[in-house]
């Protein structure tokens, strides 16, 4: 922590005039700037005021605390509650904040209270267990943070067939289950307090530094939160499955509402049951009513005395079930396996010559993640539909395509064009540019950095400023740029891999050059390294000079 002031901390109604004598002439306006007050605060704490709480926020106690200073150990006649960096009041108090700190810096044990006795322990154990239970409660807030998210994808499709957008007899059907059972409605308060918490806690211990106390009181807030959700959520899916249940044997309801219902009945308890997500759940649920609406309507024409053959009423089942069912999944977000599948061979279909320098693996990272974005779901919608039409004289002939069958036109269709999409425009274009500006970045930046970073110093000291300088300056961009040149592809190409594989098709080429050239910079042994080279090339070149002398 520098000891040091930037702006001063207090009253910001100074009543203080400029003093010639003391040589506070000129005073700089009142900021309060967080890390300044901060520091104040302690300043105060070492100075006996044992009480004042640590914090970033100049309020009327801490003026008041200034003031009592000011004038028990100064001697302020009219103290006006402001602390200005390097006059009266700060130096009359750093001397102490200085001692406070170098003792807190010995320190080299902690304090804990382990089941109920208070015991010490070392630093390098305290951060041990730290750390463990850092990680412990960061995976309990990602569990129950992802459960609520799902609980609240789940009653955000309700709420929007409520409203007719998956169509006007699915709202009927919702609001018939409504009207029957009010326990159908979405728990929204539980389950959005527990998606809340979660996310709360989450934030709370992913701080560098956790404040333990808190992340423990919201640890058991978040719990006892996720846990009423959770009965709420499970009631209300309860709800849904007796009701729809009841409702079509109990209600004189038009053959299509029945079957309507009978899908929500069926998403629901495949959800329950099962352990489904609510999107695979819904797409084997429409799958499997559009089939037993197809026979039920083949069967009522048989006895309406039309004539139909068994083979024909096979052909019309299988193809409204294909559809059904593909229909279902591309309604949705595709997941799990199917897409993992897909985005592997859609990144070993594209060109070698725009993505050699790429690995497979960071390639079908990168698919993975683009496929989630709304980009990427618009591509696999886009390619479902294709396939419907690529599928349709071979469902009509009573064989639906099996999943490898729908997943290879997938693949062919996204391949075909998915090079003019905005994500891999970036892409090819981050490729075919990374090598020559990461070069460049290097010679014009992250090498002389490390020049007058590290190496400067040491040449000056063998061979006088003056001589280093006038080197630098004539001989250092030759040197900058032989060093960045002598630094492999393969170095860089690892960088640019990690780069796509944490990419998702929404950052531009020149926001991940961007974020390599950031990569480059943070990564301290390359900078070590840089400065070696820079070191032994320039140490050469000044024996040559003064040689030739």
């Amino acid at each position: 922590m520098a000891l040091k002031l930037s702006a001063p901390v207090g009253d910001k109604n100074r009543i203080t005039k400029p003093d010639p004598k003391s040589g506070e002439v000129k005073f700089k306006p009142v900021k309060n700037a967080g890390a300044d007050v901060e520091l104040v605060r302690l300043m105060l704490k070492a100075n006996g005021f044992a009480g004042i709480p640590i914090s970033k926020t100049c309020d009327a106690g801490l003026i008041k605390d200034i003031r009592s200073f000011q004038k028990k150990s100064l001697g302020f006649k009219k103290p006006d509650g402001i602390v200005d960096p390097g006059m009266r009041t700060w130096k009359a108090g750093l001397p102490k904040l200085q001692t406070m700190i170098a003792a807190d810096q010995k320190v080299s044990v902690y304090e804990v209270k382990e089941e109920g006795k208070v015991k010490q322990v070392k630093v390098d154990e305290f951060e041990a267990g730290e750390k463990a239970l850092k990680h412990e409660i960061l995976s309990k807030a990602n569990m129950m943070l992802g459960q609520a998210e799902v609980w609240v994808n789940f009653c955000n499709d309700v709420e929007k067939t409520r409203q007719a957008e998956d169509g006007m007899m699915m709202a009927i059907t919702e609001f018939t289950m409504s009207t029957l059972n009010s326990d159908t409605d979405p728990p929204w308060t539980a389950i959005l307090n527990a998606r809340s918490e979660a996310s709360s806690l989450k934030a709370q211990v992913s701080r560098s530094k956790p404040d333990w106390k808190k992340v423990s009181k919201q640890d058991a807030k978040a719990t006892k939160v996720y846990n009423a959700g959770q009965k709420a959520f499970e009631k209300f899916i309860q709800a849904r499955i007796g009701t729809a249940g009841k409702a079509i044997f109990t209600l004189e309801i038009v053959r299509e509402t029945s079957f309507a219902i009978i899908e929500v009945y069926a998403t629901a308890r495949l959800m329950a049951t099962k352990g489904m997500d609510p999107v695979r759940a819904h797409a084997v649920a429409a799958a499997g009513t559009e089939a037993m609406k197809s026979g039920a309507g083949q069967f009522g024409e048989y006895l309406a005395g039309n004539k139909i053959t068994w083979e024909g009423a096979a052909k019309k089942i299988a193809s409204d079930t294909f559809f059904a069912g593909l229909a279902g999944a591309v309604g949705g977000k595709l997941s799990g396996a199917f897409l993992k599948g897909i985005a592997t061979k859609v990144a070993a279909q594209l060109p070698s010559k725009l993505f050699q320098t790429f690995s497979q693996k960071a390639l079908t990272k990168f698919m993975e993640k683009m496929f989630t974005t709304t980009v990427g779901q618009e591509m696999m919608k886009n390619a479902a539909k294709e396939a419907v039409m690529l599928f349709k004289p071979m469902v009509m002939l009573g064989r639906p395509p099996n999943q490898k069958e729908v997943m290879d036109a997938m693949i062919k269709i996204i391949s075909g064009g998915i090079m003019s999409s905005g994500p891999m425009k970036s892409v090819a274009g981050f490729g075919s540019s990374y090598l020559a500006k990461s070069q460049s970045f290097l010679a014009q930046k992250l090498v002389p950095n490390a020049m007058d970073a590290l190496v400067k110093k040491d040449l000056i000291a063998k061979y006088g400023a003056e001589v280093v300088e006038d080197f630098a300056k004539k001989h250092g961009p030759g040197i900058y740029a032989d060093v960045a040149g002598a630094i492999q592809d393969k170095v860089l190409v690892a960088y640019a891999n990690d780069i796509l594989g944490s990419a998702d098709g929404s950052q531009s080429a020149k926001v991940m050059q961007k974020q390599l050239e950031e990569k480059l910079r943070k990564d301290a042994k390359l900078r070590k390294d840089l400065a070696e080279m820079v070191r032994k090339k320039s140490e050469a070149k000044l024996q040559k000079l003064a040689k030739t002398k």
